[in-house]
């Protein structure tokens, strides 16, 4: 866990979602203000013209002192203050004349049009409604400044959203609370893979049911723990299988040994020696497949994949492995019949060939026979053989590690077929066991047979 950088999704969670609220509380207080605006402006509006007229039917029937005097007494009344003019065209019909005025305005007109108007007056943006008597003798002009309706407007938005920005903190306590319900789930399952045992590997115990989004992560590392525990299973069975296999020829090299140092005359001194050189060699060969089946063990694929010719291939191991036929007299023959291109690793294709070949040299008798056969036509390479044979029922058990033939004595170590299993199984190819060469009293040996499908092999080369 180290240099990794860890993060509460908890708390990301609620961050996330506090500030999703928080910004649809903002959207919502900006519509609500221009819409609180917009209500604002048409009843302030409406108000106006209501003020505006009752002034000019007051000018009409009762003066400018009586416009003072109405306006003085209702001004409380009105949800905003409004400043006024009261105009009378002079008996010449070119100009006004000023009546009375509040302390807001000027002694200039407001406004040349009747109607709505908008433009700012000492310094500050204001609204002005102008109405004219139906004769035209009287015009009456009400205003109202902008920043005061902003305000108000403001405060209706307020008033409106007041209650959920109270609610925020409510919001997030609740949001905190529902998200930790809502990843308990994900805590369980930390503690249940917490508590897994090393010794006792076994899937991942929940009780209760499981969201869909975590049950595919419980799935995979089910699937990931019975893989590992049967590989430490492997491993232990292997360990214990080589620990077993080792005992063996270390105890025969050591009474071999000791044979020697203690043997006085020269013959069995160099009987007791040549025993030992023997076992080492045993030994060699059984540290050797070792080796390579625990390299095969991790890999998935064969790593650099390249087209082999398998007949050249299998000539150069059958070349190899002559003097070990003659030293027994044995015959390896060898069937070649044309280029057969197989894609894979050079060196595992080697070793396949190889402990097929050995196998067979391994457990055939003195004087016996092994026959080689690459038949590209057929995609197959089968190595047959004379020796003892394997009883059908135990064929499928050969290739497991450590397994032997009837012949155990024979030098080999029980890791050949197992091995070559373990490349039949990566290259995608099938293994059959077939009835082998005939012998000499009667019966038939073993026979390996590998087939390469298509998609492995290509006439393409």
């Amino acid at each position: 866990m180290s240099g990794r950088q860890i993060y509460s999704l908890r708390r990301r969670l609620v961050g996330l979602l506090i500030a999703v609220v928080a910004l649809l509380w903002s959207l919502s207080a900006a519509v609500a203000f221009r819409t609180a605006h917009g209500e604002a402006d048409e009843l302030f509006d409406a108000q106006m013209v209501q003020v505006a007229e009752t002034l000019l039917a007051i000018v009409a029937a009762g003066g400018p002192g009586q416009v003072a005097h109405e306006m003085a007494e209702h001004q409380h009344d009105y949800q905003l203050p409004v400043a006024f003019q009261a105009w009378q065209r002079d008996e010449t019909g070119s100009g006004w004349h000023l009546l009375v005025r509040s302390a807001e305005m000027t002694d200039v007109p407001a406004t040349r049009e009747a109607g709505f108007d908008e433009h700012e007056q000492q310094g500050a943006l204001r609204r002005f409604y102008t109405v004219d008597h139906d004769h035209g003798r009287y015009r009456v002009i009400v205003g109202q400044q902008h920043a005061t309706r902003y305000r108000l407007a403001g405060e209706i938005a307020l008033h409106l959203l007041l209650p959920i920005l109270i609610g925020l903190p409510l919001i997030a306590i609740g949001i905190w609370v529902v998200v930790g319900r809502a990843l308990r789930p994900v805590d369980t399952v930390a503690r249940a893979v917490g508590g897994l045992d090393a010794r006792h590997l076994a899937p991942v115990r929940i009780d209760g049911p499981l969201p869909a989004e975590i049950a595919p992560l419980v799935g995979s590392l089910d699937a990931l723990v019975v893989r590992l525990a049967e590989a430490l299973d492997n491993e232990r069975r292997f360990t214990a299988d080589a620990a077993h296999e080792l005992r063996t020829p270390l105890a025969a090299l050591r009474i071999q040994a000791q044979v020697a140092c203690r043997s006085i005359e020269s013959g069995a001194r160099q009987h007791a020696l040549e025993q030992v050189l023997s076992g080492v060699e045993r030994m060699t060969h059984l540290v050797e497949q070792l080796l390579t089946l625990a390299r095969l063990d991790p890999d998935a694929t064969l790593p650099d994949g390249e087209w082999v010719d398998l007949a050249e291939l299998t000539r150069s191991v059958c070349s190899t492995l002559a003097p070990q036929a003659l030293r027994r007299e044995q015959s390896l023959s060898l069937d070649d019949r044309g280029a057969m291109p197989v894609t894979g690793n050079h060196w595992w294709l080697e070793v396949l060939v190889r402990n097929l070949v050995d196998n067979a040299l391994r457990y055939t008798p003195l004087g016996g026979e092994v026959h080689v056969l690459v038949d590209a036509v057929g995609r197959r390479l089968v190595v047959s053989d004379n020796g003892p044979g394997i009883d059908p029922v135990l064929r499928d058990t050969m290739l497991t590690r450590f397994a032997r033939g009837a012949e155990a004595d024979a030098g080999g170590c029980g890791l050949g077929l197992s091995i070559v299993a373990r490349i039949v199984t990566i290259l995608g190819a099938r293994l059959d066991f077939g009835q082998g060469l005939p012998r000499p009293g009667g019966g038939e040996g073993l026979a390996v047979v590998l087939t390469f499908p298509p998609t492995i092999a290509s006439s393409g080369g």
